[in-house]
């Protein structure tokens, strides 16, 4: 209850609001508040009889407090299912634009073996290149440059595709793919620059077919991006399995040739982690047909 507390008064700096949310008293969060920091031996929240800000510590310790209760969170869930019968247990991480092969993937795994734990989440960019570097996951479904150089990581391709110019089909017919100068007026919408290398993709791209791309809105997930482009917002280019799977009636798209737009879809997997339910998840007949096919 104490650190569901801190991080909540973290983010509305009212210890009133706090309360309000979970239904207690504004001295009992402030009991529980003087206790943590009792217990941690540090100031976290500066408070008077007008503001509530955080010290320094106080900033430091978010990270921890929220790391502290997914732990948490997934030691209760695991021993839950343990509880009732399901022994195995395994983590996965894919993109959103790996979602349609992954669903198909999971929904026979979980037929064939109901009393596996399946902990899934679907993360972008720097977060999977993270989650791979570190071996977060037992199996990741993600783009192959994510997966490379990592001697601890297997990985076979699934498929190989060219990315596509997306575009809101009100102006579809303004756009040329042989000559490129026809996107310049329109302005376009992509991923954070920080660590996620789509972003860096979509510049080359364009880079290479003469112009620069003007970028208005940043997002920190492909699917958003389909998002915005189907809103009108802007074009972009995106890897095409998410048309596929994300069906966006406003949204037109153009297959890019060339090399510098080839994308390919890998599965990965640590090999050294021993789960037995790696294996018979990489097993499972639709990841043997992509792994012929791929």
């Amino acid at each position: 209850m104490q650190l569901k507390l801190f991080l909540s008064i973290s983010k509305t700096l009212n210890f009133t609001k706090t309360a309000n949310e979970f239904y207690v008293t504004q001295p009992t969060v402030s009991n529980y508040i003087k206790s943590l920091e009792s217990g941690l031996g540090v100031t976290l929240l500066k408070r008077d009889s007008h503001n509530v800000s955080l010290t320094p510590e106080g900033r430091e310790f978010v990270d921890y407090a929220t790391q502290m209760l997914s732990l948490e969170a997934e030691a209760e869930s695991r021993l839950q299912n343990i509880a009732e019968g399901r022994r195995g247990y395994i983590r996965i991480a894919a993109l959103s634009s790996a979602a349609e092969p992954f669903s198909i993937c999971l929904e026979e795994f979980v037929q064939r073996y109901p009393g596996v734990q399946v902990n899934v989440d679907m993360i972008e960019g720097a977060e999977m290149i993270a989650a791979v570097n570190q071996c977060s996951y037992d199996i990741y479904f993600a783009h192959e440059h994510m997966v490379t150089g990592n001697s601890n990581i297997d990985y076979f391709v699934t498929s190989t595709a060219q990315m596509s110019l997306v575009t809101h089909r009100s102006f579809a017919d303004q756009i040329d793919m042989d000559d490129w100068s026809t996107l310049s007026g329109h302005p376009f919408v992509g991923a954070l620059e920080t660590g996620f290398s789509l972003s860096g993709q979509i510049r080359r791209i364009c880079l290479n077919r003469g112009i620069v791309p003007d970028i208005i809105n940043y997002y920190n997930r492909a699917d958003a991006i389909l998002l915005a482009v189907n809103a009108g917002i802007g074009i972009s280019i995106l890897p095409p399995q998410l048309l596929t799977f994300y069906h966006m009636p406003n949204v037109t798209s153009f297959p890019i040739p060339g090399d510098d737009a080839v994308v390919r879809s890998t599965v990965a997997w640590n090999r050294n982690s021993g789960n037995p339910e790696v294996p018979r998840f990489l097993n499972v007949s639709h990841l043997t047909e992509l792994r012929k096919k791929g």
